[in-house]
């Protein structure tokens, strides 16, 4: 009988370990670390598939009331930047950097308080994806306008907010489609739509560009940096885009590029190294996205799908995803409930550790990975742990 009773007392405690693996693999994924109350919520859950489905429905969508300030606000001179003195000039230039510090903070404030770390962790996932950056678009409220629709977006529909990024201001202005007008097309924001957005490299010819750039034309702003079609601007004529034939418009071609395989593959891969791992299946991630595709592109059948799959469960793929310095900083701020801790020093150890909060590099975003890793940023990491840890922040 005693016997008995160790077996069950021995395979019980094995059961919670394995739960509390779980949890604690799926957390790190998902949440900026585990926290006790991430961890209890996890093992409270009748099972795995329970905890994922209600880390997916987890929402903190600001109310209109909610909105700050800079959320309308376009930083413009009082009159033309050419006839503003030198001391009017830097002042200007003082009040930009002060609104961009601002909203750098809201930002980070949000990442380690949010309720639902999930659905923030996936606008940071969007932001890598479609770049804008403050050094080029200085206006805060477009900056904003485009974290929020990334944040409506997050979990939802990826066709949806594909089609919201052809007529957002900041991308507008960070790819130059201002510039793209019939007589003189401008391809930046074509080439990028189609390389880094939704195909990927090799699937596509330079004609594909040509063409889906002419589509573009005429997508642009007003003078209250508001999504204005110049219908002036835009080339009415027929266009060739894979194999269709028609006077499209953006949208018409971004449905036409929602048709190829490819575009379901490419998504499916980047999440695919964003949860489970570096290395690529090729098949798997086929298979999951003619599932993507067959959900008419909604991201959290497909998110679900690759977090319950065998391979996100695959014990080689846990602890072998490098974090990221934001899911690093918020993280450990998370994980050790340390609100009290300087946001604009955990911004600071974000940039010198090579990633400056809604200032992507470039186009391409962050690589992650690896390249997270040298010899410096390891013990700026140190470093940062060692001054929580200290509580100096």
């Amino acid at each position: 009988m005693i016997k008995i009773i160790l077996i069950v007392v021995l395979m019980t405690t094995i059961t919670l370990a394995t739960e509390s693996d779980q949890c604690i693999h799926l957390l790190n994924r998902t949440s900026f670390g585990v926290d006790q109350q991430g961890l209890s919520s996890c093992l409270k859950d009748k099972t795995y598939e329970v905890t994922v489905s209600r880390l997916l429905s987890l929402s903190a969508m600001e109310t209109e009331e909610e909105l700050l300030p800079f959320a309308k606000k376009i930083i413009k001179p009082n009159k033309k930047h050419k006839d503003l003195n030198a001391e009017e000039r830097e002042a200007f230039r003082e009040n930009r950097r002060r609104e961009k510090s601002a909203i750098k903070k809201w930002w980070m404030h949000k990442l380690i308080e949010t309720n639902a770390p999930f659905e923030e962790k996936m606008v940071l996932f969007w932001h890598n994806h479609f770049t804008s950056s403050l050094k080029k678009v200085p206006q805060i409220a477009l900056m904003y306008r485009q974290n929020q629709l990334f944040r409506r977006y997050a979990l939802g529909n990826f066709a949806k907010m594909l089609h919201s990024i052809v007529e957002d201001p900041a991308m507008l202005i960070y790819l130059d489609n201002r510039a793209n007008r019939k007589k003189r097309p401008n391809e930046n924001f074509a080439r990028e739509l189609l390389e880094l957005f939704t195909l990927g490299e090799g699937h596509y010819s330079e004609q594909d560009i040509k063409e889906l750039a002419r589509a573009l034309t005429g997508y642009s702003i007003d003078k209250h940096m508001s999504f204005r079609f110049k219908k002036k601007l835009h080339d009415s004529g027929e266009k060739s885009i894979f194999g269709h034939r028609g006077d499209f418009n953006a949208h018409q071609a971004v449905d036409i590029i929602l048709e190829q395989n490819a575009t379901a593959e490419f998504i499916v891969g980047k999440l695919w190294k964003a949860f489970v791992s570096e290395e690529s299946d090729d098949m798997e991630i086929k298979r999951l996205a003619q599932y993507f595709r067959d959900q008419k592109y909604e991201l959290k059948p497909i998110i679900n799908a690759i977090l319950t799959s065998k391979a996100f469960m695959e014990l080689s793929n846990r602890g072998t995803l490098i974090k990221s310095p934001i899911e690093l900083i918020v993280g450990t701020l998370r994980t050790f409930n340390t609100t009290a801790f300087d946001l604009k020093i955990a911004l600071q150890y974000s940039r010198r550790l090579g990633q400056d909060l809604l200032n992507p590099p470039n186009v391409k975003g962050w690589s992650g990975g690896k390249q997270w890793i040298n010899a410096n940023t390891l013990l700026i990491r140190k470093e940062f742990i060692s001054r929580l840890t200290r509580a100096k922040g």
